[in-house]
């Protein structure tokens, strides 16, 4: 999407500045212009540079321009306020600038860097893709790649790299085999979504991975694609559809195949958890999702834990404050990333609970570097994490049955 394909877009905004605030509480909705409190950061002052780029007044060359239009996080909140778009078209008109900078070649450097390590190594960290699978190293898994299973389990970039973040597919694939599911990983097989590539313009790039992966999942003939990562789970339900190659396939995220088994008593949560916690939903996993947001089944999943105490923050569902990961942020803009999540924090903390807990693992790990950053005292857990501590057949076994030297 370029430009001219959002041309009739460019001059439906009134500058009322809804987009700023969430409706009724008259709280900030919208990260960067939160925290530069300039206009051009903000989504009205963003499509006010749209129309002057589209009419040649205002260049992409132009460093301070570009930096404005890499700020936004893509987290829709101004979509969700806005009463002229009706939760549409504000995101699509930040990302026609991005893919019109490419275009161009006005590359971000930070991104070049992302791009390369995607075309060499098929992840945004520039890890050798041999490292992909190491997170299950000495576990009983089937590969997916070399035998046929029913589910198979997409563990994606973030998860697969970062150590840190680790027990969160351990978690995941504990629950699931604990409910007696033929599951499977594809380990160093695996390859990115690509969804980042989207957000961040580079859409030739981003199809190549959308069609790799949708022939691969499909050429494995299995039922169900389950994903602990939100931006994973939105690629392939939002974005992948706009790719003409059938989905042979269902995608759930954990929290709705969590939810799933609970409810069809496959798993159940016997162990107590003593804990407060507050809830955050991943931008992804709510907004991104319009009429299909995943809002109630991790809340459902919460309750049904005993000795959970879940409590809710001002800004909740989809209202939600984004973590300020997302839309590239995180590489191009650590700092703002950080501010925006330590702000998030600060929310959940007024709560007062002990921990937060979300479905993503780019919101965790904003999340955890932010309370470095600004020595917070709060835990964050992905939902697996805790679902995992309240199932006793699972903690009375070793983690996916490791197999022993």
């Amino acid at each position: 999407m370029d430009l001219n394909d959002v041309k009739e877009w460019l001059y439906g905004c009134s500058h009322c500045g809804t987009c700023k605030e969430v409706l009724n509480l008259f709280a900030p909705s919208c990260p960067a212009g939160e925290r530069f409190q300039l206009e051009s950061y903000f989504p009205s002052g963003q499509i006010f540079i749209a129309r002057a780029v589209s009419e040649g007044i205002l260049s992409l060359a132009d460093d301070d321009i570009r930096e404005r239009i890499y700020a936004c996080t893509g987290c829709l909140s101004c979509e969700q306020q806005c009463g002229v778009y009706h939760h549409e078209h504000i995101f699509e008109i930040v990302q026609a600038l991005r893919t019109e900078a490419v275009t161009q070649g006005l590359l971000n450097p930070a991104y070049m860097v992302m791009v390369d390590s995607l075309r060499k190594d098929d992840n945004v960290f520039g890890k050798p893709k041999a490292e992909r699978g190491e997170w299950a190293n000495g576990y009983d898994m089937k590969d997916a790649s070399q035998e046929k299973v029913n589910v198979l389990y997409h563990t994606g970039c973030m998860l697969s790299f970062d150590p840190e973040l680790w027990e969160v597919p351990r978690s995941a694939l504990s629950i699931i085999k604990a409910a007696d599911v033929d599951v499977g990983i594809m380990g160093r097989e695996e390859a990115c979504c690509g969804g980042r590539l989207y957000e961040i313009g580079y859409l030739g790039e981003f199809t190549k991975y959308a069609e790799h992966c949708l022939e691969t999942f499909n050429s494995l003939g299995v039922s169900k694609v389950v994903t602990s990562c939100a931006d994973g789970y939105c690629t392939f339900k939002r974005l992948y559809p706009k790719v003409n190659i059938e989905m042979k396939f269902e995608v759930l995220h954990m929290v709705e195949y969590l939810d799933q088994l609970v409810k069809e008593h496959r798993i159940k949560f016997t162990r107590e958890v003593p804990m407060k916690v507050t809830y955050h939903d991943p931008c992804h996993l709510g907004r991104h999702m319009s009429d299909a947001a995943v809002y109630e089944p991790p809340r459902d999943i919460l309750k049904s834990i005993p000795g959970i105490e879940l409590v809710e923050m001002e800004r909740n569902r989809e209202n939600s404050w984004c973590c300020g990961a997302g839309g590239g942020v995180s590489q191009a803009n650590p700092d703002l990333a950080l501010w925006t999540a330590n702000e998030r924090l600060k929310e959940a903390k007024a709560t007062g609970a002990t921990a937060l807990v979300t479905s993503c693992p780019w919101c965790e790990r904003n999340f955890k570097d932010a309370i470095k950053e600004y020595r917070e005292e709060i835990e964050v857990y992905d939902i697996a994490e805790i679902a995992r501590k309240a199932l006793a057949s699972v903690l009375q076994q070793s983690t996916l049955s490791q197999v022993s030297d």
